[in-house]
């Protein structure tokens, strides 16, 4: 079936825009045709977008999706307080319902903000919840050499879902290989987890030197900054994604641009629990990739993609004291095209031709986005989650506040549902009443 686009604003490849018409085969999930100045043929069904602005589908490549369950606990604690004192304790009650209904959630909110595509680390089997909502994930079981049988939990995890998941064809959400952290796992379990991924090839998700405790102490113990340990143990053979590195070096990002490891920057959550800013515009010099998360709702403490877009802008031109410091082109890619180099993949992250038409529509008609004189500006400076009203994965509306009356079985019919399932879990966890 080839559903047509009509009359939209469209940000394109090459720092481009444009007005006219996307053209989906939705057999194939993928973009047909990308017309500027219309679309002069026919369509199984159209959509009348004047007025707003269909852009790539976000990629949010750092987030714990079930810690909707734990949004806000612990604010004001550092890092290491807020992981012992306020999230450890109510995660060891956590069961597999409750963490579903969390990721759920969590996966909701996100495709309800424009983002159709996420890397997620957490406890407990949760990739059905991705699966259910029609969402593009990497999901990791978290390593952990604490916990005994995690290692081989993580590597035959990863190989079965996986298996099943190309056997089935039942979406797009793979699992990843990942550890917490360098402080969190001993160097046996990292090696061991290198040598089962020469045969699995998936790339590694972690945290990495978020503080400068945690930098620091990984030198004490190693003589080595937590990249060049992790580069010594044969994990970052097959690339990956590092969450943070706030206190990264020149070294450090000369290490992750050889080993095609990215530098996921999470402003809101560094902000919130005190830990510093990544030097992003020096790792880019250095031809480290850089894509953004939002980290998980308990540090953040929502998933707005269009926020974190907002603050990595100001944040590093403030800084720099130079405001040419990273353009809103620059932060847009990060958020888009660049999420998807970081989560290895070509097909996602750009309108363009034979892409897979994964993107969010935005109602330009807010008082906010008016007037529209540089739609790269207003998306980073002025957009929000809530102005999204369609959001398309492989061309199928999962999200859509447009055609409120068509029965489909998307997410937004879907809310009430799910929310309920969230404040049950929440109840039980002893958070509310």
């Amino acid at each position: 079936m080839i559903c047509a686009l009509r009359n939209c604003h469209m940000l394109l490849p090459g720092r481009r825009t444009a007005k006219g018409a996307i053209v989906v085969d939705t057999d194939s999930g993928t973009i047909k045709e990308v017309a500027p100045g219309g679309f002069a043929g026919k369509a199984d069904v159209e959509q009348d977008l004047s007025g707003h602005l269909v852009m790539p589908g976000l990629i949010n490549c750092h987030c714990h999706a079930p810690m909707t369950l734990v949004r806000g606990l612990g604010g004001g604690l550092p890092l290491k307080r807020w992981l012992e004192e306020a999230i450890f304790p109510v995660e060891a009650k956590m069961t597999d319902e409750d963490v579903h209904a969390g990721a759920v959630w969590g996966a909701m909110e996100m495709l309800s903000g424009g983002t159709t595509c996420v890397a997620d680390m957490y406890e407990h089997n949760y990739q059905h919840a991705f699966c259910e909502v029609g969402m593009r994930a990497r999901v990791c079981e978290v390593g952990l050499s604490i916990v005994p049988g995690r290692l081989e939990e993580c590597i035959n995890g990863t190989r079965d879902w996986n298996s099943w998941m190309r056997d089935e064809v039942k979406g797009d959400v793979y699992m990843d290989l990942c550890i917490h952290s360098e402080y969190l796992t001993d160097e046996p379990f990292c090696r061991a987890l290198a040598e089962a991924n020469k045969e699995l090839k998936r790339r590694l998700h972690f945290h990495c030197s978020e503080t400068r405790r945690e930098h620091e102490e990984c030198i004490a113990r190693h003589g080595k900054t937590p990249i060049a340990y992790l580069a010594d143990t044969g994990l970052l053979d097959n690339g990956g994604y590092a969450a943070h590195c706030v206190w990264c070096t020149d070294d450090d990002f000369k290490i992750m641009a050889e080993h095609d490891v990215s530098l996921i920057h999470n402003p809101t959550s560094n902000m919130k629990l005190g830990s510093g800013f990544a030097r992003v515009a020096r790792a880019m010099e250095l031809g480290v990739n850089v894509a953004l998360g939002t980290d998980g709702t308990a540090s953040n403490d929502n998933l707005d993609m269009f926020e974190e877009m907002h603050l990595a802008s100001l944040i590093h031109k403030g800084v720099a004291q130079d405001p040419t410091v990273l353009s809103p082109w620059d932060v847009i890619e990060m958020a888009t095209v660049n999420g998807a180099k970081a989560l290895g993949r070509d097909d996602i992250g750009e309108i363009a031709v034979g892409k897979k038409a994964d993107f969010c529509v935005v109602d330009l008609d807010k008082p906010h986005l008016v007037p529209a004189l540089d739609l790269a500006n207003l998306v980073v400076h002025s957009m929000h989650a809530n102005d999204v009203v369609m959001t398309f994965v492989g061309g199928d509306p999962v999200y859509d506040r447009l055609n409120v009356g068509v029965e489909f079985d998307g997410v937004y019919h879907g809310m009430a549902e799910a929310k309920a399932n969230l404040l049950a879990a929440v109840k039980r966890l002893g958070l509310i009443k």
